[in-house]
């Protein structure tokens, strides 16, 4: 049995556009034949979600990347100001981002502020922490995205 991530789009109990992902365990037989789809579906059903569902699987799932790319509802290039290793501010291309912070000599087992978490190469432990950061949406970043400019 494999484990595997789908995501489903679908609509939520409000009627709203969403696409939450619901894990299923499918041997490859199943996977063959489609059953991780009806897994996930079944699965979209109970907790409340709302037909039509569409499923993508891990091996359709950069479409979705492309076409949130595409619409620029994910940060391509993001600005972090780290003076004296203190983040300041926190600039993006659109609005919202994931930040990990991490310290490699904060090695305290009484810091409030970090666990111990195997983010580090070949799955080292890093003292880190990570919170969702609205950033100052600028608008002057999208350009940047071209940068450098080509020579042709």
């Amino acid at each position: 049995m494999e484990t595997i991530h789908i995501a489903v789009a679908c609509r939520n109990a409000s009627g709203m556009a969403d696409m939450p992902v619901f894990t299923v365990a499918v041997s490859d037989e199943e996977y063959g034949l489609g059953i991780h789809y009806d897994k996930a579906e079944a699965m979209a059903e109970e907790a409340g979600y709302e037909k039509p569902f569409v499923c993508f699987d891990p091996v359709e799932q950069p479409a979705i990347v492309s076409a949130v790319r595409t619409l620029d509802l994910v940060p391509q290039v993001v600005v972090i100001n780290i003076t004296e290793g203190l983040v300041h501010s926190v600039c993006c291309d659109t609005g919202e981002i994931k930040v990990i912070c991490y310290d490699e000599n904060d090695t305290d087992d009484s810091s409030d502020a970090v666990d111990d978490h195997p983010v580090g190469e070949n799955g080292a432990a890093i003292r880190c922490w990570a919170h969702i950061e609205t950033a100052d949406v600028d608008p002057g970043l999208k350009k940047a995205r071209d940068w450098p400019p080509s020579l042709s």
